[in-house]
């Protein structure tokens, strides 16, 4: 996907959605890689988009420009933490074996999916490309695409509660797979009010259910009169 919804408009300084400005030439905006102008094409037919003004590109010169759909999207999602105050998280499950030889797994919940309010959003923190505080503690942002490789950074148990991917492929389409229009109104109705292209890549509360969940099975085993499972073999969660 390499169509361009987002711009840098010149009167702000702050990127812009391609349905808020006007068409053609008069959007006023400039690409926030390489600056050159933008033209707004807001057609009936295919996706509205920016593309660089080829008045402003040497004869023959070939457009060297990396800003690309996924990085206009990842652009605007920041851009939308730092000014908004709400996001809606997803509830978390983690595996659990249970019964003889661990063949079986239950799923244990560790957080029920719930609507915070922010303060202090931070940019390239922890490792992460967002951070925000909620009730005094941090909880981080990954924004990634299929292509990128997103782990776990040991520093996040220490400096945050828990952190949440956001998956940039899964963001902007209708059921039809186009992007739509207004894609920055869609964008944040999907960061405040959706759990959808959003998962716990690590939460806080995580080691203490597996815990929970040990003792309870230690406890189930010794009702049976079954051999105990021995806690020292804890998966390090």
């Amino acid at each position: 996907m390499n169509l361009i919804p987002f711009a840098l408009l010149l009167d702000t300084k702050l990127l812009i959605d391609v349905a808020d400005v006007e068409s053609g030439k008069k959007c006023g905006c400039i690409c926030p890689s390489c600056k050159i102008p933008l033209i707004a094409k807001k057609g009936n037919i295919n996706e509205w988009h920016f593309a660089h003004d080829s008045q402003y590109i040497e004869k023959g010169q070939e457009l060297s420009c990396d800003f690309s759909w996924a990085v206009a999207v990842k652009m605007m999602i920041k851009q939308i933490f730092m000014a908004g105050n709400t996001l809606t998280l997803p509830e978390y499950y983690i595996d659990f074996p249970k019964g003889d030889y661990h063949k079986k797994k239950q799923k244990i919940k560790v957080t029920e999916r719930s609507t915070i309010h922010y303060n202090n959003p931070e940019l390239k923190s922890f490792t992460c490309d967002v951070t925000i505080e909620v009730k005094g503690k941090k909880l981080g942002v990954l924004l990634f695409t299929k292509d990128s490789q997103i782990v776990a950074d040991d520093s996040f148990d220490q400096a945050l509660f828990g952190v949440i991917a956001i998956s940039i492929d899964q963001v902007g389409y209708d059921d039809n797979g186009k992007v739509v229009n207004h894609l920055r109104d869609h964008l944040k109705v999907l960061l405040e009010s959706e759990t959808r292209a959003k998962h716990w890549l690590f939460h806080r509360r995580e080691r203490a259910a597996y815990k929970k969940a040990i003792e309870q099975e230690i406890l189930v085993r010794a009702k049976e009169k079954k051999e105990p499972i021995i806690a020292s073999n804890i998966i390090n969660k």
